[in-house]
């Protein structure tokens, strides 16, 4: 048994200890992440204005508050679109499908928010691109994994340049337009790109780099890799947005009315209550359930 919550800060003790949690994941799981990257997480929950988006965490937690699983998804109003920068299940957590629970959830956020996709970047299956052959059967499966959902390597463009002549970390750039028939136009591609650059990686890329990646995104709209694994492949999954905003309790007291005896001081019409939420169930923001309450004599 696991609860899927949202962490949009560091303030309370159970987020402090949920991120530190966090943390002990990335190390684990992502060697290559730098202790930097690590630490400038609650930063980055605290200043959205200084890294130029919005960080939110998605954590899996049991019934002790250990988190199984994480996602840290970065949220770019500005340009409607999201960054996922990491997911991960924690050590030792195998079978469940706790990954594809993370990432669904993911996508409902992102649909919820109007965006036109996520975008994240995957170490490549095409065995050129590697100097690690062994990382092989795990890069394609990941991509196998994202294009069940429909997520696909942007093709013909140079997202995976290195950024000096001794990197050798190389990425494709991919996308999950959620289900939707988006079609991403050259020019909005290139200011997204050069935000994922200067934002993630402006202490990294140069200027001249940037332009060089950015300009090397040509089609118009975009291209993305054909599908390549398992059965039905290249069907985007559909994300609904019906249950995407999540709703306020609102409980109503139907003993509330006899309440209302006017020689005891009760001036308050009973009617007024059903008019307030008459009006808030307009909003769909809350769900409201009515209890009765015998008990209370006036």
């Amino acid at each position: 048994m696991f609860r899927i919550r949202k962490i949009h800060d560091d303030v309370s003790i159970a987020n402090q200890h949920a991120l530190r949690q966090v943390a002990d994941i990335i190390r684990e799981q992502f060697p290559l992440a730098t202790p930097e990257e690590i630490e400038k997480l609650s930063d980055q929950l605290r200043d959205p204005l200084k890294y130029r988006f919005r960080s939110l965490v998605l954590v899996a937690e049991d019934m002790r508050d250990r988190v199984r699983g994480f996602a840290l998804f970065l949220h770019m109003p500005d340009l409607q679109f999201g960054y996922l920068e990491f997911i991960s299940v924690a050590p030792g957590t195998t079978g469940g499908g706790l990954g594809g629970i993370l990432y669904e959830r993911v996508r409902e956020e992102a649909a919820s928010l109007g965006l036109l996709g996520v975008f994240f970047e995957v170490l490549p299956d095409e065995p050129q691109l590697l100097t690690n052959p062994e990382l092989l059967p795990q890069n394609r499966a990941r991509l196998r994994f994202y294009e069940r959902y429909g997520a696909r390597p942007i093709l013909n463009r140079e997202f995976e340049k290195p950024v000096t002549g001794a990197d050798s970390n190389l990425f494709f750039l991919v996308v999950d337009t959620l289900g939707q028939d988006t079609k991403i136009s050259r020019s909005k591609i290139r200011k997204i790109v050069r935000a994922i650059l200067e934002r993630k990686y402006g202490a990294l890329c140069s200027e001249e780099y940037i332009q060089a990646v950015t300009k090397s995104f040509q089609d118009d709209p975009i291209e993305l890799r054909k599908p390549r694994y398992g059965k039905g492949k290249g069907v985007a999954r559909e994300v609904s947005t019906t249950a995407q905003v999540e709703s306020i309790p609102i409980v109503l007291n139907e003993g509330h009315e006899i309440h209302h005896v006017r020689d005891r001081g009760y001036v308050e019409a009973p009617v007024r209550v059903a008019n307030i939420w008459t009006e808030l169930e307009k909003t769909g923001f809350f769900t409201g359930s009515s209890r009765a309450n015998p008990g209370i004599n006036c």
